[in-house]
Order: structure tokens, then sequence, then C-alpha cells
């Protein structure tokens, strides 16, 4: 491992826990998010059906389906715009307290990342449209090949699904390091994939120890949290079958407890991210400074 994993950690807690103005940032999306879930619950049919009169009857409305399925997808493109700038000023705001900065102003870095929006924009469009891509020709194949043997083919296949693991990993961890260069050099969108790539290729160990530590651990915190959290949720289908049917009572939980649990995942999850982000903001400059202090060898002429 090329850099001090302890120090990365150590100096990765101390940004998240003296800065939370980042948290407010990785929060922001999923509070937004919560305005929509009334339109997703009554845009579908499973859930309308169980809701009392009148607004059951969007369930057998195809005009009411469709324009609640519209306004949810016209809805969650600002929400992907605000994740993408959430990343973007976390990654920002641990930059700048790594080079020294003592406080973070909400404003401030909203202004000062925004030159890098659109580039890393451009980042996760190619890394989503790679990853649909290999999933749908994943998927493709597999589907060609159960026609002919009636379906063997499919759950042979099935286990190759292991195999987008190390793909993953590998592939979110140059993501993560272009997205630092981009905004720690300010590098283009392709020549910060191919920088994040090299430095990938040149700390294989440390990177991907790194990645499986970040995500393992912060997978079990945010289990542990979340979990009490969503035993309201798993108790409303034990409570309809013991009433027989959806009553009334059952849209209080819906409109209104399931805001509320949700808020308290997305504050979770949010909190996590900003320690997930600062990591690989500092691991990319404790990577990229070993390079710049490498001590240059000067051959005396024969």
């Amino acid at each position: 491992m090329k850099f001090d994993f302890g120090e990365v950690l150590g100096k990765t807690w101390k940004i998240g826990w003296n800065h939370k103005i980042l948290w407010v940032w990785q929060i922001m999306p999923g509070l937004f998010s919560i305005l929509i879930m009334p339109f997703l619950i009554l845009g579908n049919p499973g859930f309308a059906m169980l809701l009392p009169e009148p607004l059951n009857r969007l369930a057998n409305e195809t005009w009411g389906v469709m324009a609640l399925m519209g306004l949810t997808f016209i809805l969650i493109i600002p929400i992907m715009f605000m994740s993408i700038a959430a990343q973007v000023t976390t990654t920002y705001g641990a930059l700048q307290v790594e080079k020294g900065a003592e406080k973070l102003a909400f404003r401030g870095l909203f202004n000062e990342s925004i030159p890098y929006f659109w580039r890393v924009t451009g980042l996760y469009a190619i890394f989503s449209g790679a990853w649909i891509f290999l999933m749908f020709a994943f998927m493709a194949v597999t589907v060609l090949a159960a026609i002919p043997t009636a379906g063997l083919a499919m759950i042979c296949m099935m286990p190759l699904f292991l195999l987008f693991t190390p793909i993953f990993i590998v592939a979110y961890s140059v993501l993560e390091l272009a997205q630092a260069a981009i905004i720690a050099d300010d590098m283009g969108t392709l020549a910060a994939l191919s920088h994040g790539w090299k430095i990938f290729r040149a700390n294989v160990l440390g990177v991907t120890v790194l990645m499986m530590t970040l995500y393992f651990a912060l997978s079990m915190l945010s289990s542990i949290f979340i979990f009490p959290i969503m035993l309201p949720i798993m108790m409303i289908p034990p409570a309809m079958e013991s009433q027989g049917s959806f009553n009334s009572l059952m849209v209080v939980p819906l409109f209104i407890l399931f805001p509320i649990i949700f808020f308290a995942m997305y504050v979770v999850q949010g909190i996590l991210m900003v320690f997930f982000q600062s990591a690989w903001a500092v691991a990319y400059l404790r990577l990229t400074k070993q390079k710049e202090e490498a001590p240059v060898i000067i051959e005396a002429n024969a």
C-alpha cells in the first residue's frame, strides 16, 4: 500500500465531523425526493388500488397514472442534478480543508464548485451509460442463450453475475479518482478518467482495499441505523392483514409516516456519504503527492 491508510481515515473523520455543512449538501437531494413520494405512491397502481375513495380511482384511469408518472420523471431530473452537485461540493470542500481552509460556507461551496459541475456530470453520464450497456449486453446474451436451451443456459449463467462485483469495484474506484482529479487539478472529463485509471493501476492494492473498506464499513453502519427506522414500514403488512382490508387509517402511514422515515434514512446516508467522498479526496491528494515529491535523479555527464 503506497499511502498511510490510517492517516487517510483519520483525516477523513476530521473533515466529516468538523465541517457539518457538507452534511447539508449530501442530505438535500434526499429531502427533495421526499416531495415526489406522494406522486410515486399515487402513480403506482399497486398502491393506488389500496387507497380509499376517491384516490383509488387513479388506478383505473390511464391518463391519471400516465400524468403522475410523467410528473415523477420530470421531478427526478433535478434530483439527479442535485445529487451530482452534492458530490462536487463535498469533494471540493474536502480538498479545500486539505489545502488549509478552516471554515466552509454553504454558498461559497456552491459558487466555487460550479465550474466543475458539468464535467463531473459528464463523468457520471459515461459511467452510468457504460454500466447500463454492460448489464443490457449481459442480459441480452443470457436471453438469447436461454431460448434454444429452454432456460437452462440462463440458470448456468446466473453465477456469472458475481463477475460484476470486481468490475464495479474497479469502475467505481476510477470514477472517484477521476472526480477528484477534475476538482483538484482542473482536468477535463476524459483526461480525468485516463488519469484516474493510471492512478488505479499504479496503486491497485491500496485503492481496492480503500474502496472495499469504505463500502462495507459504511454499508454496515447504514444498516445499523436504517434497520430500526424501517421497522414501522415492516409492520404495515401485518397490520393490513389483521384488518382484513385497507382502511382510511392506513393513509396516515403512507403520507405522513413514510416521509418521516425516509427523511431519517436520507440523513443517515447523507452523513455517511460525506465521509465516503472525503476519503477519496484525501486519498487522491496522497497518491498524487507521492508522484510530485518523488526525487528527480540527474545523471552526470560522462
